[in-house]
Order: C-alpha cells, then structure tokens, then sequence
C-alpha cells in the first residue's frame, strides 16, 4: 500500500492521501511543494515556508504514512529550499531566518535515516543561495553575490559541483 502527498492550492495545505483516496493534513501552516524521492518511497517539505517564519523540514514515509521532522530551526538558521540528493539524501538549503539580506543560504547534504549533515558549500553571507537543480550528476546552484560592503547592491551568482566529488 503505498501513500500519496500533494499540496492542496485550494486550501494550502499538505495532505497525505490514502490509496481510497481520502486526506489527512499533515500542515497547514504556508507549507512548501512536497518533493518525492526518486523511488516514490518518500516525501519532503518545508513548513511555514513563509518570510521570516521558522520553517521545519518534514520527511513523510509514503509507504506506512509516517512522518517525522529531519531538520528542524537551529537557534536563527532554518531550512529554505529542498532537492532530493538520491533515495537517501536530500540537498537543503539552510540560511538565517531574519531580515531582508539573507535571503537564501548554503547547502548542506542530509541523510533521511541518520538525519547526519554534511556541509556542502561554505560560503560568508555576501553570498546566497537560493535554489539548485541536479543534472548529469552535477550541482547546478544559484543565488545572488553582494558586491558592496552595505550588502545593498548583488549581482547573479552561479556555480556546480560534480555529485561524486562529494562522496570522496
């Protein structure tokens, strides 16, 4: 038996479907798109995905229904973005929570089983990152790049890395 999850844009929140078709919500609290795993196993979202809210990253097991939190607000950093790494692993993107200039953050590896994070990129806060896509086994990421000292004016931001080079 296996689950389906879906964000309801009627009502704007994330319900777990039963194969007869009927929902529980599992957040109604502005939460994110659910990402599935590659294999439909798992599930992954943000919720409040919100401005300045205090989001938690969920992982919903598909095929029992269960869900548990895999990373959660620490102190002012919080998970913004989510990309599923492979059926283990999802991509976040972590960053502060406050105020206008940290609008994204850096990217961090998370095993669903252990919850472990591993640190991806390392960058100072004149660079954000705010989204990513993996294509032919690379990291694509992009963001902005501050190019003054008051953080006022940025500049597009993009780089990869090559997924393998992670695991050595």
């Amino acid at each position: 038996m296996m689950f389906d999850i879906r964000l309801n844009s009627k009502t704007e929140k994330v319900e777990l479907v039963y194969p007869n078709g009927n929902c529980d919500i599992l957040a109604d609290n502005a939460p994110g798109e659910p990402v599935k795993s590659p294999n439909n196993k798992h599930a992954v979202y943000i919720s409040p995905l919100e401005w300045e809210e205090q989001g938690t990253l969920y992982l919903v097991d598909l095929e029992n229904g269960d869900q548990k939190i895999l990373v959660e607000p620490a102190g002012d950093w919080i998970p913004k973005n989510v990309l599923w790494q492979d059926d283990e692993r999802v991509f976040v993107i972590i960053g502060y929570g406050h105020g206008t200039l940290s609008v994204g953050g850096n990217i961090f590896s998370v095993n669903v089983s252990t919850k472990e994070k591993l640190q991806i990129t390392q960058y100072e806060s004149d660079i954000q990152i705010l989204d990513f896509k993996i294509e032919d086994g690379i990291l694509y990421y992009n963001g902005i790049k501050y190019t003054d000292s008051n953080y006022e004016k940025s500049e597009t931001y993009t780089n990869n890395i090559s997924l393998d080079s992670m695991l050595s």
